[in-house]
């Protein structure tokens, strides 16, 4: 039902939408950094001394970005070895992103019509993390040291008329 006049041009014409990405971590490896197989190619992983790598979710969010996976369960692969530990065997941070919009159209003119839109994008404003560090010998291994590129919440309007 349509309301008539200055009313019915408020109330009427009215959209929502929205866009949600949700997506579990990307596995990863945690490399020795070291060439202990003697290869030369530099892709040795660390050997995995037992037990689980994976730290409690339910941690503060300082608490994840300082230490994202128990680096002592991981040590310099064996002289002569690959090293044990396996290829992607501990996920990184998950992503969530909620993008929404809303759009008004007014008509003006039976042909004219005025369309008001408002987006914001990561309305959650929640930053998403890219994967820890992985390598055994560097000094910030297990840390989180960056984030996305296209984490912050933006919000834009815009204003254009239809004929």
């Amino acid at each position: 039902m349509q309301s008539g006049g200055v009313a019915g041009k408020l109330a009427n014409g009215w959209q929502l939408s929205g866009i949600v990405i949700a997506q579990s971590g990307f596995p990863f490896s945690v490399a020795s950094g070291r060439d202990n197989s003697f290869s030369g190619i530099g892709s040795d992983f660390t050997d995995f001394l037992g037990g689980t790598a994976t730290l409690p979710g339910n941690r503060s969010r300082g608490e994840q970005i300082l230490q994202w996976f128990d680096t002592s369960r991981f040590t310099a692969n064996a002289i002569g070895t690959y090293g044990n530990s396996g290829r992607n065997i501990i996920r990184g941070p998950g992503f969530l992103q909620a993008d929404a919009s809303i759009l008004k159209n007014t008509p003006i003119t039976e042909r004219v019509q005025l369309q008001f839109r408002g987006e914001v994008f990561n309305v959650l404003n929640r930053p998403n993390f890219r994967l820890p560090n992985s390598t055994a010998t560097s000094a910030q291994v297990g840390r989180i040291t960056a984030v996305v590129d296209d984490n912050q919440r933006i919000i834009q309007l815009g204003l254009k008329l239809l004929f």
